[in-house]
């Protein structure tokens, strides 16, 4: 009984913590510490599967996005698999970019220092000849539980 009168007074509450606009009175949600608290425990996970030469700007706007969803307070962590294994490595040229936007090395390794994680799948390594030694500084061979510990019920997932 007690839960439910609990329940009952954070509906209210949560009634009671709405403005009113100018536009008819529709309510606005307040952002509280409570919400703001939830979106910290939420996963972006992005995942790109071009390279940079067969869309540029795909991989551009995953990189931008990345960014976006870390500005938001979202832990965030880059999936590259299929042709996209091709970006995080050595042998991207490092003034690659996609027209007035940062190399995507360099975004790359600006996202890594901030805390985004750089997996690579290892199967399609495989599949492009690509090995460990050959990808970037900040990026890794992904396994299972690496990847999958960014999956669950409060994950986002883009793919570019």
């Amino acid at each position: 009984m007690k839960k439910l009168l609990a329940g009952i007074l954070v509906l209210g509450l949560t009634g009671c913590l709405r403005e009113q606009s100018g536009d008819g009175g529709r309510p606005i949600p307040v952002r509280d510490s409570v919400v703001q608290a939830q979106s910290a425990n939420k996963i972006a996970l992005i995942s790109i599967t071009n390279d940079a030469k067969s869309h540029p700007q795909s991989l551009n706007m995953g990189l931008t996005f990345a960014k976006f969803c870390l500005d938001e307070g979202y832990k965030v962590a880059i999936f590259f698999n299929v042709k996209g294994v091709n970006v995080p490595t050595n042998s991207m040229a490092n003034d690659a970019s996609y027209g007035k936007h940062d190399p995507y090395k360099a975004q790359i390794a600006a996202l890594a220092a901030a805390g985004v994680e750089i997996h690579v799948c290892p199967v399609c390594m495989g599949d492009l000849d690509i090995k460990k030694s050959d990808l970037m500084k900040d990026a890794f061979v992904t396994t299972k539980p690496k990847l999958f510990a960014n999956l669950g019920s409060d994950t986002m997932v883009f793919t570019y």
